[in-house]
């Protein structure tokens, strides 16, 4: 019997280090890229997240401290050797309980039932995806998604944070 809450303890403590070990981000590359060859770079004009404008604007901010670092420089469209896109992927979470509670009866063929509404709501999540794309073949070589969401309700200096955190830990793991 002594022996149980000794081993309840080290899968408690197995558990607690696998699960610090989850990265923040998700990266890809496509196989055989080299990704030490790019030197360049400029960024793909944004179209598609337009009410996220002031996200992009701290997105690319990061972006360009975050290129600096890794020895990439700015570059006109034309002569850069990669593309950057960025975007924000909406996804959406239900919050609340779909636990339901029902009964019914039936008697001679005839049926009746009932059950309790499913409550909550959906709540609208951003994670943000940064691609990187080669000028030539205009294929995606890399490309990191955070694991870490934006909300609506989160205010600015927490963004801000937020985005360059996710940015800094996705070129963390850049060549």
């Amino acid at each position: 019997m002594q022996g149980l809450p000794i081993q309840a303890l080290w899968v408690f403590a197995a558990t607690l280090l696998l699960s610090a070990c989850v990265s923040p981000v998700v990266i890809d590359s496509q196989s055989g890229a080299d990704l030490q060859q790019y030197r360049t770079y400029a960024f793909v004009p944004q179209d598609e997240d337009k009410p996220r404008e002031l996200d992009d604007q701290r997105t690319q901010a990061a972006l360009k401290k975050a290129l600096a670092a890794k020895g990439l420089t700015a570059a006109a469209a034309a002569q850069a050797d990669v593309q950057v896109k960025h975007f924000f992927k909406r996804e959406q979470r239900f919050d609340g309980s779909t636990l339901q509670f029902g009964f019914g009866f039936t008697r001679n063929n005839i049926g009746l039932g009932a059950s309790t509404p499913t409550e909550g709501e959906i709540t609208e999540e951003y994670k943000l995806v940064v691609q990187l794309i080669d000028q030539q073949s205009k294929d995606v070589v890399w490309q990191a998604t955070s694991r870490d969401e934006l909300h609506d309700d989160m205010s600015t200096e927490r963004r801000s944070a937020h985005i360059e955190k996710a940015v800094e830990d996705m070129f963390k793991r850049y060549p």
